[in-house]
C-alpha cells in the first residue's frame, strides 16, 4: 500500500494514525538530524549570497567557487567555521521541522475533508500554509544564524585581514540585536522569507508525493523504500528552491540590516530601503546573475536537506507507528 506524507482519504494507512504531538515529535527529530549533517553547505550558500562582488571574472570577490571557498574558509577560519551559527541553526531546524510537518499534516487533513480537493492541491495549499507558520516561528533564529555565519573570525595562525567578531556567540547575538534594534531586529527580511518559504514548502510537498508515487510505481515498491524517499525529497527540494531562488538571496541580504560585516568580506550595502528597491539595487549593481549567486551550492544544500528531512520524518513516523503496533 502506497504511503505518502499528509492526509489521504483513499488510503487506509494514512498518517492520520499518528497524533498531532507525534507528528510534531517526528518533525522536530527530522529537523535536528538534517541540520547536523547539512550545516556546512548552508554556510557556503550564505557566504555566496551575501557577497556583493562577482563570483567569477577579474573583479571577483573573496569567494569564487565551491572548492576554492571550502579551501579558503578552512585555511583562514578553520574547519569549525563550517559549523558557525550551528546552535541557532539547530534551533531553527528543530522549530521549523516541528511546526512545518505538524501544521502540514493538520492542514492537509482538514483541507481534504472540507473541500474534497485532489491530493496534489491539498499538498500545495497545506504545504504553503505550513511553510508560512514555520518560517514565522523560526525567524529570529534564522536572523541570528545568518549573522553568525556572515561575520569574520580569523584563525590565530593567519594574520591577513582584520579579526572582527561582532557577536561572540548565540546569547550575545540575541542580547545585542534586542538592545540595538529592538524586537523588529529579529524579523529582518520576514517578507521575502515568507514569500519564498511558503510557496517553496507547498511545491516541496507536492513534488515529493508526486515523485514518490512515480518512483514507487517504477520500482514496484510499497511506499517503504528508503532510497525512493531520499531521491524524491532531494529532487523536490532542488526543484522548489531553484524556482524561487532570487527571493532567497534577498531575504539574507535584508537580514543584514543593522549589521556591517568586516571589510575583509567585501562590501555591505544598506538594504533598509525595502524589498522592491533592494531587488532593483542588486539588479543594477550586480546584474541579473547577482540574483543567482550561490545557486549551485544552494541547490546541493536544498537537495541534501530536503532529502534527509523527508527521509528522517518518515523514518521517525514509522518508528512511532511500530511502537503502537500500527
Amino acid at each position: 500500500v502506497l504511503r505518502m506524507v499528509g492526509y489521504d482519504s483513499s488510503s487506509t494507512s494514512s498518517n492520520r494514525e499518528l497524533s498531532s504531538s507525534e507528528h510534531s515529535l517526528a518533525g522536530l527529530a527530522s529537523g535536528v538530524a538534517t541540520r547536523a549533517l547539512g550545516q556546512p553547505l548552508d554556510v557556503l550558500k550564505i557566504r555566496f549570497q551575501l557577497q556583493e562582488e562577482p563570483i567569477g571574472g577579474q573583479k571577483s570577490g573573496k569567494y569564487r567557487g565551491v572548492i576554492q571557498s571550502i579551501r579558503l574558509i578552512a585555511r583562514e577560519e578553520g574547519v569549525r567555521a563550517f559549523w558557525k551559527g550551528h546552535v541557532p541553526a539547530q534551533g531553527l531546524s528543530a522549530v521549523f521541522g516541528l511546526v512545518q510537518f505538524s501544521a502540514y499534516e493538520w492542514c492537509s487533513k482538514r483541507i481534504t475533508v472540507a473541500g474534497h480537493v485532489s491530493k496534489a492541491a491539498s499538498d500545495f495549499v497545506a504545504g504553503t500554509l505550513a511553510g508560512s507558520l514555520a518560517m514565522t516561528a523560526s525567524m529570529p533564529l534564522d536572523v541570528i544564524r545568518t549573522r553568525l555565519v556572515a561575520q569574520a573570525q580569523m584563525s590565530n595562525g593567519d594574520t591577513e585581514g582584520p579579526r572582527r567578531v561582532v557577536y561572540r556567540g548565540t546569547l550575545h547575538a540575541i542580547t545585542t540585536i534586542g538592545r540595538t534594534q529592538g524586537p523588529v531586529g529579529y524579523f529582518r527580511g520576514w517578507l521575502p522569507s515568507v514569500a519564498i518559504v511558503a510557496p517553496s514548502a507547498g511545491l516541496q510537498f507536492w513534488f515529493y508525493n508526486a515523485i514518490c508515487a512515480r518512483l514507487d510505481a517504477l520500482t514496484d515498491a510499497d511506499g517503504s523504500s528508503s532510497s525512493n524517499r531520499l531521491v524524491a525529497g532531494a529532487a523536490a527540494g532542488a526543484l522548489a528552491r531553484t524556482l524561487l531562488y532570487p527571493l532567497d538571496i534577498m531575504r539574507h541580504r535584508l537580514q543584514m540590516n543593522g549589521f556591517e560585516r568586516a571589510s575583509f568580506f567585501g562590501a555591505t550595502s544598506d538594504y533598509s530601503i525595502g524589498l522592491a528597491r533592494s531587488v532593483a539595487h542588486v539588479a543594477r549593481t550586480e546584474g541579473v546573475r547577482g540574483m543567482f549567486k550561490g545557486l549551485w551550492p544552494s541547490q546541493l544544500k536544498s537537495a541534501v536537506s530536503s532529502g534527509l528531512a523527508f527521509f528522517f520524518y518518515e523514518v521517525f513516523c514509522d518508528l512511532l507507528r511500530a511502537r503502537h503496533g500500527l
